[in-house]
């Protein structure tokens, strides 16, 4: 590349593999250009050597100038898309893709080969079974593990030092300089060799490549870009190796000659070698499943980290692995997820479920009483209103399963009894009180003390008192019985105020009324006369020992009437009939004898 300065002006000659030379002063004369390369005669007059030179003339113009007109991702992926989207990959895309790959293999220049990656990644997110050919990736991968391990220093991409005030955390001191070609190729060999193990399904034979210095690698590089302000790298190691651990997992139960699966899988060996030297890797896997979006890609992420939770859980070495703080936040997250998802996420929903059950019976949860209430509501929730809507029977023994743990046991048994008790209250409710049953034991047992005046009271009240109780006694003061008094009825309202004197009245007199239950008259009972009694308290002024009242219940109301069924007496000449209200005497009139 030359670059030439005029005056002021800027400007840059690249010359590519065919000996052109290209003059680029800015952005729109770059795009220009890159149309003007990927045009293809119309008329059916190419051939293949054009087409072939068209991709690579491509490729040369994308790699002179991508620092200075695709410095980002949405740039370079803007510049792919242009290709993907021509006629060189409508209709050519398999020989397209063939010449990508040999001429990835062959050269070793890094800044073609990062156009001709970026090429293949965004083509497989576009044709995932581009990326499930084994054998055309094969030769790849040792490719792509060489741009992971090259090393890099931090301080060469990111200039400054981070300034974390209190609290916040702030970063925003760091200045971005510029990013080597070394550290784009590291980050986009990452992001590719992810997408393979998302698709591909290897087997022990195929991961033997994944060595465990290389997964160790991983790990430390996660530790070292911890710090960094853009992210993208960091959270992309992490998918990486969720996604060998997938494999791993896969490959090992595929193997019948294994006994025990994870002592095969070498993610969950080395992360056991390092358990205190790799936190930040389980902290940002939590961060990533929390700011996890409704997304394809976003829920293919949540499974194979969960998938991952799940065997860290299980396994005796690595259930402690986090932190408790952490832990809660991922509770937050279960809570969220579990209600939140709809119908189409449901295989998610049962991958949270699964997870759910050893997070709070084998990790730190099991005693930290962590929202559990809550989690018994929403688990409950995802079961109830089975009579209007269909449960999956999956999920209901996934819940129910989550529900049988002992965390789990103690409060449910501590809300039932709570509801049995809230029941017996309301059943009880017009039960006497504990202190006036011991107040009428006591009474009971001190028998030989001076009688209290007796309480008058006729065979009508006797008849009534008889009778069981059919409705409920109140708790006030005046209906308090001694033990001597028998129950009375409650009188009508016209004696309410006999029963219920004012408070002047009682606080002066110290009369207090006999309390009777309402009782529902027998129809065959002729009782018509209730007796009230009235009897002093001790210590009140001096009034007559007994008062009586008869009262005379009002005569019961006469049955109603049935309106009698109209009946025929004719017709007329149109043959309608003609009725009449019978008559309701006893005796039949002179129409209806003649009609018998």
């Amino acid at each position: 590349m030359l670059v030439q300065t005029l005056g002021s002006k800027v400007n840059m000659l690249a010359e590519d593999d065919f000996g052109i030379v290209y003059l680029i002063e800015n952005a729109q004369q770059f795009w220009s250009e890159l149309d003007d390369v990927l045009r293809v005669p119309s008329d059916g007059s190419a051939t293949l050597s054009m087409l072939d030179t068209a991709l690579r003339r491509f490729v040369s113009l994308c790699a002179s100038y991508h620092e200075r007109f695709l410095q980002n991702s949405m740039q370079l992926e803007h510049a792919c898309g242009l290709l993907l989207d021509s006629e060189l990959f409508a209709f050519h895309s398999e020989r397209m893709c063939e010449l990508a790959i040999e001429d990835v293999k062959s050269k070793t220049d890094p800044h073609p080969q990062l156009i001709l990656y970026s090429i293949l990644l965004f083509y497989g997110r576009r044709q995932s079974d581009f990326l499930r050919s084994h054998k055309r990736w094969q030769p790849l991968i040792p490719l792509l593990m060489d741009h992971i391990l090259v090393e890099i220093d931090t301080e060469d991409v990111y200039l400054g030092a981070p300034s974390i005030s209190s609290g916040s955390g702030s970063r925003s001191s760091i200045v971005v300089g510029h990013i080597p070609i070394e550290a784009k190729l590291r980050s986009l060999g990452v992001r590719l060799l992810y997408e393979v193990c998302r698709v591909q399904k290897m087997s022990l034979p195929d991961l033997s490549i994944f060595s465990d210095q290389f997964i160790d690698s991983l790990f430390d590089l996660i530790e070292q870009t911890r710090f960094m302000p853009d992210e993208t790298l960091n959270y992309s190691v992490i998918k990486l190796i969720v996604g060998l651990n997938e494999q791993f997992m896969v490959a090992c139960l595929n193997n019948n000659q294994s006994k025990e699966p994870e002592l095969q899988n070498r993610v969950l060996n080395v992360l056991m070698s390092r358990l205190g030297s790799s936190k930040t890797f389980g902290e940002n896997m939590i961060f990533m499943l929390n700011r996890a979006s409704r997304s394809a890609e976003d829920l293919c992420m949540q499974l194979l980290v969960l998938k991952l939770l799940y065997i860290l859980f299980t396994n005796k070495g690595t259930s402690e692995y986090f932190y408790t703080n952490d832990l809660c936040v991922l509770v937050d997250v279960f809570l969220r997820e579990l209600v939140d998802l709809d119908e189409e996420s449901e295989s998610l929903r049962h991958t949270y479920l699964r997870v759910l059950h050893p997070l709070l019976t084998k990790t730190q949860m099991r005693n930290v009483p962590y929202k559990r209430p809550q989690i018994v509501v929403a688990l409950e929730s995802l079961i109830q209103n089975g009579n209007i809507r269909d449960i999956n029977p999956t999920t209901k023994r996934l819940v129910e399963r989550c529900l049988g743990g002992e965390w789990c046991m103690q409060l449910r048994k501590t809300t039932h009894n709570k509801e049995a008790l809230k029941r017996e209250g309301d059943f009880r409710q017009c039960s006497p009180s504990h202190d006036i049953i011991a107040s009428t034991t006591q009474d009971t047992v001190s028998s030989q003390a001076p009688a209290s005046p007796t309480v008058e009271y006729d065979s009508a009240s006797k008849a009534l008192d008889l009778r069981p109780k059919l409705s409920k006694t109140s708790r006030s003061v005046e209906n308090i019985h001694t033990p001597t008094s028998p129950r009375m009825p409650i009188p009508r309202s016209a004696i309410d105020t006999i029963r219920r004197p004012s408070t002047s009245a009682a606080s002066f007199g110290g009369v207090a009324a006999a309390t009777m239950a309402p009782k529902r008259r027998d129809k065959a009972s002729s009782v018509d006369d209730v007796t009230v009694v009235m009897r002093p308290e001790k210590g009140s002024m001096n009034l007559p020992s007994t008062t009586s009242v008869k009262v005379r219940r009002p005569a019961p109301a006469p049955p109603k009437r049935r309106k009698p069924p109209p009946v025929p007496v004719g017709t007329t000449n149109g043959g309608a009939t003609i009725t009449a209200i019978a008559t309701s005497a006893s005796a039949p009139s002179l129409g209806q004898i003649g009609k018998f």
